[in-house]
């Protein structure tokens, strides 16, 4: 068996990455590093630091490991073929590369991206899986990221809405945006203007099937995926939950009773409730 160290890396598309990457060699059956080596042709020491290292492998090294792997998987799941699973798994591979790589080298051209949980990530990946202004879909793969927006008016929660009086260390999710790197250099030469980009953010949550988002989002959130609740950020996503007929649903219990979420009513109780599912 093949166990291999993970690297310590942010949350993040580089991250994202290499944990899809140990999450397919698992299901491949842990393969050694020199058994995976013989079958893609490579270096056992290049293919032990496309997992070890925080480095973004090559985009070739990084395929041929992921097109070994997919063979080597026996079981993709009830309902879907060998071929459908790694054609997916393909697909997925290469929007997770060039989304790692981006975030590489926008680490040295341009400093830290924001700093974001791995909560909000996956919301503003999953209500825009591509550019949010150029919304391309069938094109090449093209390097993008989620970037922060200008906050117009930047003030404190009051200390009254927020579940403790610590401020969140993660930025708004309605203050950030997925860019490719083409609208990234529009915005900075003045061609995309700081309401246009917040008008294409907020265009986002009425796209059918933002609520299911949302939805996932704040029960993440409520079960400490943040560090901190903000209930400036859990009201804005309940109401937008509470507009789609579609995601009606009883009141629910979260925390092992801690709290209970009311999306009919739009409200958050704290206390201790009654609670018989195990989360």
């Amino acid at each position: 068996m093949g166990v291999i160290e993970r690297p310590d890396l942010p949350p993040g598309a580089r991250r994202d990455l290499n944990q899809e990457l140990h999450t397919l060699h698992r299901r491949a059956g842990l393969p050694s590093v020199r058994e995976l080596a013989k079958a893609v042709a490579m270096s056992p020491t290049g293919v032990h630091n496309a997992f070890r290292l925080a480095k973004v492998p090559e985009q070739r090294l990084t395929m041929a490991i992921v097109d070994r792997l997919t063979v080597w998987v026996r079981d993709w799941g009830v309902g879907i073929s060998q071929e459908t699973g790694i054609e997916k798994t393909l697909r997925r591979f290469e929007r997770l590369w060039h989304q790692a790589k981006y975030e590489e080298e926008a680490l040295v051209d341009q400093g830290e991206p924001p700093c974001m949980s791995d909560t909000t990530r996956r919301l503003l990946f999953a209500l825009s899986p591509e550019c949010s202004m150029s919304h391309p879909t069938r094109q090449l793969p093209q390097l993008h990221d989620i970037v922060a927006l200008e906050d117009p008016a930047v003030t404190k929660t009051p200390a009254f809405l927020r579940k403790t009086g610590l401020q969140p260390d993660f930025p708004n999710p309605w203050h950030l945006i997925h860019l490719c790197r083409g609208c990234q250099r529009r915005r900075e030469a003045g061609e995309l203007t700081e309401p246009e980009l917040r008008a294409a953010r907020f265009a986002l949550d009425r796209r059918p099937g933002a609520a299911r988002h949302y939805a996932a989002y704040l029960d993440q959130m409520l079960l400490g995926a943040e560090g901190v609740v903000d209930m400036n950020v859990a009201g804005r996503a309940l109401a937008i939950i509470k507009a789609d007929p579609e995601m009606a649903a009883n009141p629910y219990a979260l925390n092992h009773g801690e709290i209970v979420v009311d999306r009919t009513y739009g409200s958050l109780q704290w206390g201790h409730h009654p609670c018989e599912d195990d989360h």
